[in-house]
C-alpha cells in the first residue's frame, strides 16, 4: 500500500521545469566533450582489450570530473563504455544502429521504435522509452537525430542527439497525456550519444560515450530519487551494449544496402 501511495503521490510532488541556463549548461559542456573525442578511435590499453577479446563490457566515467557533474538547475551524467563484436563486420553494426524500425525488437526498454526521415549519412528516428528503477517507472517519446561519418577506412563515427524527450503519463491508457519538452519528473531531459567504430581482431571494437541531462536530486526525495538519477545512466549504457552486440548476431538484420 505504501508504494503504490508513494507511486501516486509523485508526479505532483515532484514534477519541475527544464531551465534555458541549464540547457546552456550541458550544451556548452557537450561541446568540450565533442572537441575531446572529435574523430578518436575507441582508446583501449592492452590488457582492457584481452578483456574485451573475453566478452566483456568496460564502463567507466566519461570525464575525469565527479560522475555526476552538478550544473545550475541539473545534473550531467558523463559514461564511456566499450564492448567487442566478435565475427561481424562494421557494416552489420551500422545496420543495427541505423534500422529505427526494428530496435524496439532489440533493446527491451524501447516500447516502440521507428524511422522518421533517412538522408546519406543522417537519420531521423522515434523512440517511446520507458526507464523503471524501484519505485519510478517513466516514459518518454524521444526524438533522435543522428549523424554518422567514415573518418578512416574500417573506422566510422556517430553523433546522436535525444533533444526532444517529452514524458508520456498514463502512458498506454485512454487517459495517455504527452507533456511538453521540459516538463515532468525531470529524470531524462536530453541525451548525447557518440559511438566511434573500428574494425580489429575479425570484429569491431566499439566505445559509446554517452551525456544524458537530469534534474538535481529534490531535497528530502532523495531515496526516492537518487537510485534514477545516478544508476540509470550508467546501467542503460552498459544495457545498450550488450543488447547492441546480441542485435548484430542475429541473421535477420539486413545490410543497409538491402533497404
Amino acid at each position: 500500500m505504501l508504494s503504490i501511495l508513494i507511486c501516486l503521490l509523485l508526479p505532483a510532488q515532484l514534477d519541475t521545469k527544464l531551465e534555458p541556463r541549464t540547457v546552456t549548461a550541458f550544451e556548452d559542456y557537450a561541446k568540450k566533450v565533442e572537441q575531446e573525442i572529435d574523430s578518436r578511435a575507441p582508446s583501449v590499453s592492452a590488457s582492457q582489450k584481452q578483456s574485451l577479446l573475453r566478452g566483456d563490457v568496460l564502463i567507466r566515467p566519461g570525464g575525469t570530473r565527479k560522475n555526476p557533474i552538478d550544473i545550475p538547475g541539473g545534473l550531467i551524467h558523463d559514461w564511456t563504455g566499450t564492448v567487442f563484436f566478435s565475427n561481424v563486420s562494421i557494416d552489420r553494426v551500422l545496420a543495427v544502429m541505423q534500422d529505427f524500425d526494428h530496435q524496439s525488437k532489440w533493446y527491451p526498454e524501447l516500447l516502440r521504435s521507428k524511422l522518421i526521415n533517412h538522408s546519406g549519412n543522417d537519420f531521423t528516428g522515434y523512440w517511446r522509452l520507458e526507464k523503471k528503477e524501484q519505485l519510478v517507472d517513466v516514459v518518454f517519446d524521444v526524438t533522435q537525430q543522428a549523424h554518422y561519418q567514415q573518418v578512416a577506412p574500417g573506422r566510422w563515427i556517430c553523433r546522436s542527439y535525444a533533444k526532444d524527450v517529452r514524458e508520456v503519463r498514463d502512458a498506454g491508457t485512454p487517459q495517455e497525456k504527452v507533456l511538453p519538452v521540459g516538463q515532468g519528473l525531470g529524470v531524462f531531459w536530453r541525451g548525447y550519444y557518440y559511438w566511434s567504430l573500428e574494425s580489429s581482431d575479425n570484429g569491431v571494437i566499439a566505445e559509446l560515450r554517452t551525456l544524458s541531462l537530469t534534474r538535481g536530486i529534490p531535497t528530502g526525495m532523495g531515496w526516492i530519487m537518487k537510485p534514477v538519477l545516478q544508476n540509470v545512466p550508467r546501467e542503460s549504457l552498459g544495457a545498450t551494449l550488450r543488447n547492441t552486440r546480441k542485435a548484430v548476431t542475429e541473421a535477420s538484420i539486413p545490410h543497409p544496402s538491402r533497404r
